[in-house]
C-alpha cells in the first residue's frame, strides 16, 4: 500500500500488481487509519525537509510529528510494525567533535527539521508500537544537477551520502528483517563515501567531466562520517564511491558531456 502526497504522480505506483494507492495526507487521522488498516508494517517516509520546514514551524511539526502520531494511533494494538525515517540531521552539528558518529551521540536540534524529526522519535520510542528508527545520511543521485548557490557545508568538513538504490534496500530489508524490530540505526554509504565535501563534489563533477565553480559554507553542518556498523546486518551497502562515479560517468555519455 502506497500513502503519499496528493499531488504526486500516480501513473507508475498504479501499474503495480498488488499495490493499493491511497491518495490523502498524514495529518488526516482518519484517512490515515483507513490505509493503515490490515497492514503488517508501514514504512514512513512522509515530512516535510528542508528548505521548505525552515519556513513553516507550525506546519512541519503539524506533518512531521502529529502525521507520525497518528500513524502510531492507527497501528496501536494491531500488531503492525513502522519503519521510520528520521535523519543524521538530529546529531546536530558535530564537526568539532571526533568520528565517527554512532548512535548514542545526543541529539540536539539545531532547525525546525532536526527538532521534529527528535520528536517523533520520541512519539515512538513511548508508543508500545513495535518499531525501528533509521537515522539516514543525505541522499547522493547519480544525475546532472546544478551545485547550489551555495553548497550546505565546508569544503573540509567531514561529509558521508548514500545513493538512492542502497537506501531503499535498506528500508525493504528492515522491513522483511524481524531482527530489526526495536533497533535505532544509522543508514549512510561506508568508508569509501567518508571524505570532505571538496572531495565529494570534485569528484562527483569530476565524474561528469563538467567543470563548476563551488561556493562552500563557510559553517560547518550536521553532516559527518557515520559509524554504520549496527546497521551492516541489512546488507545495504552496495555502491561504493567509484560505483556511484562509474554510474555518473554513464550519465555523461548519455548527455553527451564526455
Amino acid at each position: 500500500m502506497a500513502f503519499d502526497l496528493p499531488g504526486a504522480f500516480w501513473g507508475t505506483m498504479e501499474r503495480l500488481d498488488g499495490v493499493e494507492s491511497v491518495r490523502g495526507d498524514v495529518t488526516d487521522p482518519d484517512l490515515v487509519n483507513d490505509a493503515c488498516r490490515d497492514v503488517d508494517i508501514v514504512v514512513h517516509l512522509a515530512a516535510l525537509l528542508p528548505p521548505r520546514s525552515e519556513g513553516n514551524r507550525e506546519l512541519t511539526l503539524r506533518v512531521n510529528v502529529e502525521g507520525t502520531w497518528n500513524i502510531v494511533k492507527a497501528l496501536k494494538g494491531t500488531g503492525g510494525a513502522m519503519v521510520f525515517a528520521s535523519s543524521i540531521s538530529t546529531y546536530g552539528i558535530t564537526g568539532g567533535g571526533e568520528p565517527p558518529v554512532d548512535e548514542s551521540r545526543p541529539l540536539r536540534a539545531h532547525n525546525v527539521y532536526s527538532e521534529s524529526k527528535i520528536r517523533a522519535e520520541g512519539v515512538l520510542e513511548g508508543s508500545g508500537v513495535p518499531h525501528i528508527i533509521m537515522r539516514v545520511a543525505p541522499v547522493a543521485v547519480a544525475d546532472l544537477l546544478e551545485p547550489p548557490e551555495v553548497v550546505p557545508y565546508r569544503a573540509d568538513q567531514r561529509v558521508e551520502f548514500i545513493t538512492v538504490p542502497d537506501a531503499a534496500l535498506a528500508f525493504y530489508n528492515a522491513a522483511t528483517t524481524p531482527e530489526a524490530i526495536g533497533k535505532t540505526l544509522n543508514i549512510a554509504g561506508g568508508g569509501s563515501w567518508q571524505m570532505t565535501g571538496r572531495e565529494y563534489l570534485e569528484g562527483f563533477y569530476g565524474a561528469l567531466g563538467v567543470e563548476v565553480e563551488l561556493n562552500f559554507s563557510e559553517e560547518y553542518t550536521a553532516v559527518d562520517w557515520y559509524d554504520t556498523s549496527k546497521s551492516l546486518f541489512l546488507g545495504y551497502q552496495k555502491t561504493s564511491f567509484n560505483e556511484f562515479q562509474r554510474k555518473l560517468g554513464s550519465v555523461a555519455e548519455e548527455l553527451g558531456l564526455i
